[in-house]
């Protein structure tokens, strides 16, 4: 304390000429109203500034809420989506509106996942998922996001799943051509992450660059019309009999995050029913 005294007394000419230029500056600004009105303005802005600045700290910390929320709104249009297309479907057919109610429960249905680790650069690249059997995840369930489609469940264990990507040498989607409803399989030759190859299309049939390419919808897996991308060439296949058409993917697989899980409820009755046929 003493200390202090001392210092204040050794010092006491600056402290004096702080207190009377205080002084000085609060008599300008109280009898002078160009300066009382621009000592007004500058604090408004200093404070807005300070209230910006707050604001923007809070939205960023709250958007990981935001995004979570928007995703699973994104997930019930979804769903709503494909309900809606089955009863289309259905009301098409006079015959079929009294098991309407009955076939409603054969629809897809669906999950959310968040990709928790990836690879881009193999020949059979891998995606492992955040859920797994315990959230009613299972192996042959399709995987897309915002952008397209992704791929399908390989693997899963009580938490996790494990995606095979359009992006492996093994997958092998069922595809249609939207513009004249060709269809074909889209495989990987394992040398570029942004393009795929559709195999055995028809050489009866021009195929234009910028065609868009989705799911065919035959396959139990996926629902039918998901993105999967754009033709940008065609050429003919070794043996002449068919050709093969390059396709711009919509997913950017090196950015993946949040992604979408699609089951069918009528996949298991659907796959016993063929595999009666092929036994026979």
């Amino acid at each position: 304390m003493q200390t202090l005294l001392n210092f204040i007394i050794k010092h006491n000419h600056w402290f004096l000429f702080l207190l009377l230029e205080g002084i000085g500056v609060m008599l300008l600004i109280q009898f002078n109203n160009y300066h009382n009105a621009t000592m007004f303005t500058s604090a408004n802005k200093a404070v807005g500034d300070i209230y910006a600045a707050i604001t923007n700290v809070s939205s960023y910390f709250g958007l990981k809420s935001e995004n979570e929320r928007l995703q699973q709104h994104n997930l019930e249009l979804n769903e709503k989506i494909e309900t809606l297309k089955t009863q289309l479907a259905q009301l098409a057919d006079s015959t079929t509106l009294a098991s309407l109610n009955r076939k409603e429960e054969r629809t897809f249905h669906y999950n959310t996942a968040t990709v928790v680790n990836n690879s881009i650069n193999r020949v059979n690249n891998h995606i492992t998922l955040d859920k797994g059997t315990d959230d009613g995840i299972d192996t042959g369930m399709g995987v897309f996001c915002d952008q397209g489609v992704v791929g399908i469940i390989c693997a899963a264990s009580s938490n996790y799943s494990i995606v095979l990507p359009l992006l492996n040498s093994k997958s092998n989607i069922s595809c249609r051509v939207k513009r004249d409803n060709s269809f074909s399989t889209l495989k990987w030759e394992g040398s570029d992450t942004y393009h795929s190859y559709l195999v055995d299309l028809p050489r009866n049939t021009i195929f234009k660059q910028g065609d868009t390419v989705t799911t065919s919808g035959f396959s139990s897996i996926f629902p039918k019309d998901l993105p999967v991308g754009t033709i940008e060439t065609v050429e003919d296949s070794p043996d002449g009999m068919f050709c093969s058409a390059k396709v711009k993917l919509f997913t950017n697989f090196s950015t993946l995050g949040k992604v979408y899980i699609v089951g069918n409820k009528g996949e298991a009755e659907q796959k016993k029913l063929e595999k009666s046929i092929d036994t026979k």
